[in-house]
């Protein structure tokens, strides 16, 4: 997944990887798609060989752009190996990596900075709960003089 410098990229594998072995789930599952884990086996099996295939290489061997190539094409559904079985590669990449990949980089607090997120109230809990306050922790608006937030607001009232 591609990520901002300078900062030291978010170990999304490793954090995917945690969720799967810590066997934490969504609590439902997309009709013809087995268990996470075993979604997630099938799906890089079949990645790995459509690349050889396609590029006679493994996936993770291919370069950025030809693993970007054949994403796209799981994503339209234009896989086909034997090693997909029952799974739709295309609900495989919306229902499961793509899914997984988001929910792991934005758990993450360097994400969280990147969208400018202060994160969680715990442990320390919110201080101002009224309306459009912050707390002296939180950043200030990054929209110039806040008067589009001013506006937004005048509406919401």
């Amino acid at each position: 997944m591609p990520q901002p410098p300078p900062r030291a990229p978010i170990p999304v594998a490793a954090l995917v990887d945690q969720k799967l072995h810590d066997g934490i789930m969504d609590g439902y599952r997309t009709a013809g798609m087995p268990r996470d884990g075993e979604a997630w086996r099938v799906g890089l099996r079949a990645l790995d060989a459509e690349a050889r295939v396609a590029y006679r290489d493994r996936f993770a061997a291919l370069a950025e752009g030809l693993q970007d190539a054949l994403l796209q094409r799981a994503e339209a559904g234009e896989l086909h190996a034997s090693e997909w079985g029952a799974i739709c590669p295309k609900d495989f990449f919306k229902k499961r990596l793509a899914r997984d990949i988001v929910l792991a980089y934005y758990a993450h607090p360097a994400a969280w900075s990147e969208i400018g997120w202060g994160g969680p109230a715990s442990p320390r809990g919110y201080v101002r709960l009224d309306f459009n306050e912050r707390d002296p922790w939180e950043a200030a608006e990054a929209h110039g003089d806040g008067a589009a937030v001013r506006r937004i607001n005048s509406r919401v009232r």
